[in-house]
């Protein structure tokens, strides 16, 4: 006769796994070791982990070709942080560097979102085309 016990699982010590490169890591490890994400409990309570971890989803969104979700959030983070930029910060070098830096990385995921629309129509013409051949 099996028992609760019998079906609990024991708690592995082999390795947290990266969602994003499948890469098995040390169990102790806030980041992984192969791309950078973080990964451990610990990776967003200390400030300057904190830091980097922010800093990968940032990248992370502007490297690839975004989602919609992606495009809409990062629009919605860095518009009203520019604007605000704009019309709050009285000396001209900070507000400037804040309205580049959110103009840039705008201008980077939008851009990459349509590559990557532009891309998925061209493929899906293509397949038509050899559908109806």
């Amino acid at each position: 006769m099996n028992t609760e016990s019998d079906y609990r699982e024991e708690p592995s010590d082999e390795g947290i796994v990266c969602p994003k490169c499948i890469l098995v890591n040390d169990p102790s490890a806030a980041f992984c070791a192969e791309c950078g994400a973080p990964i451990g409990m610990v990776a967003n309570t200390d400030p300057i982990q904190r830091i980097y971890a922010e800093g990968f989803a940032y990248r992370s969104a502007v490297e690839g070709p975004p989602s919609r979700l992606i495009l809409a959030g990062m629009w919605a983070i860095f518009c009203p942080l520019g604007l605000t930029a704009l019309f709050t910060i009285r000396h001209p070098l900070p507000a400037g560097i804040i309205i580049a830096i959110s103009a840039a990385i705008l201008y980077r995921v939008t851009k990459n979102y349509l590559q990557k629309a532009r891309t998925r129509q061209v493929r899906e013409d293509s397949e038509t085309e050899q559908n109806h051949e």
